[in-house]
């Protein structure tokens, strides 16, 4: 049984990327961000996800409706996770318009808030330690997986692998110009 756990941890946690798919040069070894952009006809909504923080405090997709939103799925033993985080913290404080919520797939509260506060880390986190989050959304093919939702909360966008801050920034600035 641990020998599958493994198996599936490599097999879904990804390699650390900078370009997203048709455009730019990875680097040798790194495999590209893949990124799904869906036309506002076709979204659909962002499934219910809630739960508590590390510290116990209770966070609602729902209540970030109204605003873009990053929802970014991720592990502490995942090392493209722990790559992207930094990113994600820049963008956290250099849009302060856009909603940040993070998920830590299948950690205790205690092992999340030492990675949160490892990377100072400043919008709230769900602690998903069954790990059964992920599942409810589409597409979850391994960590670390990013979504950017629409001010109505759906889905606009899905990133697989690790994302930066110039992956983000384009599909950010595309839904900034949405009516």
């Amino acid at each position: 049984m641990l020998l599958v756990a493994v198996c599936l941890c490599l097999a879904s946690c990804s390699t650390g990327a900078t370009a997203a798919d048709g455009g730019g040069d990875a680097g040798a070894g790194r495999s590209r961000v893949r990124l799904t952009f869906t036309a506002p006809s076709e979204r659909r909504s962002a499934p219910p996800t809630g739960g508590l923080t590390p510290s116990g405090q209770r966070v609602d997709l729902a209540a970030l409706r109204g605003r873009v939103t990053v929802v970014n799925f991720w592990a502490s033993w995942c090392p493209p996770c722990r790559a992207e985080t930094p990113a994600l913290v820049t963008l956290a404080h250099q849009r302060p318009s856009v909603a940040f919520l993070g998920v830590a797939h299948q950690e205790g509260a205690d092992t999340a808030a030492a990675f949160l506060r490892t990377f100072a880390v400043p919008y709230p986190t769900i602690v998903d330690k069954p790990g059964t989050l992920a599942a409810r959304w589409p597409g979850v093919a391994g960590l670390p997986m990013t979504y950017v939702l629409d001010s109505r909360g759906r889905i606009a966008a899905r990133f697989i692998a690790g994302v930066t801050t110039d992956d983000l920034d384009g599909v950010l600035d595309r839904l900034s110009t949405e009516a």
